[in-house]
């Protein structure tokens, strides 16, 4: 199996531009192994590295200090064997679906041999019929559908994605949530996923790496030892979020606020 990630001692600084102040340090030495085939979720408070970390494993920032590896090869640029998803779909609106999920085929001149991969992507991620399309004539969970299937066309061996349900409702972030559960283990390949969610975290991972605020350090990493398909309202589901919440702070007692309305 592929799709070995790890990070060795990684620090990454980004120069200040108000030259009277420090240099802002995201990461400070971050070492992480991650596993071929796992799911693996990074949570933490906003702005403390998740996704300059996700990042520098696509390759499309590089460490100030430290190397990241893919199987033992250093990560030094971008390549479709790491696919991102964005927060946003992020699709060409000049093309439809077919033609965006087709992009990197294209680029690389490979869609003649592999044109049909584009067209078992459109029914892996449920898009049969809207081919034609174009992203404004699709709602927002169905543009992220497309972006998944962009991510996957170049087969790569880690997934990686950056809050990619974050602007769905509820209800359509619970159903993508399911799609990508199904997606991962037809494909068998690790996913490097940041969220907020400690729910979202809690229902796909194998592991959630819960990160300090920047400089970010690992706080902890805890293992979801829950068979699939899981349930919210399990104990064992509740007990890891109270278990999280607990670390990033916010559990304990409800607090009375000294103020009225």
């Amino acid at each position: 199996m592929v799709g070995e990630i790890k990070i060795c001692d990684v620090v990454r600084t980004f120069v200040n531009p108000d030259p009277r102040e420090a240099d802002v340090v995201a990461l400070n030495g971050l070492s992480l192994d991650i596993k071929p085939g796992k799911f693996v979720s990074l949570i933490g408070p906003s702005g403390c590295g998740k996704t300059t970390l996700l990042r520098l494993i696509a390759g499309l920032d590089a460490p100030t200090r430290g190397a990241l590896l893919l199987d033992e090869v250093v990560i030094d640029r971008p390549h479709y064997e790491r696919g991102f998803v964005f927060q946003s779909a992020n699709l060409f609106p000049w093309l439809n679906i077919r033609e965006n999920i087709a992009f990197g085929l294209r680029a690389r001149h490979e869609y003649r041999e592999k044109k049909e991969t584009v067209d078992e992507l459109i029914e892996l991620v449920g898009l049969k019929g809207f081919e034609k399309s174009f992203p404004h004539q699709l709602s927002g969970g169905m543009c992220q559908r497309v972006s998944l299937a962009r991510a996957l066309v170049g087969h790569p061996k880690v997934l990686l994605m950056d809050e990619p349900l974050g602007a769905l409702d509820a209800f359509t972030r619970m159903n993508m949530q399911d799609e990508i559960l199904r997606i991962w283990s037809e494909h068998n390949m690790t996913v490097v996923m940041v969220t907020h969610d400690v729910d979202e975290a809690i229902y796909l991972s194998d592991q959630v790496v819960v990160m300090s605020p920047r400089p970010a350090k690992i706080e902890t990493i805890i293992d979801i030892e829950m068979t699939r398909p899981r349930a919210r309202n399990q104990d064992d589901f509740i007990r890891y979020r109270t278990e999280i919440l607990e670390i990033l702070n916010f559990g304990g007692e409800i607090k009375t606020p000294d103020y009225y309305l």
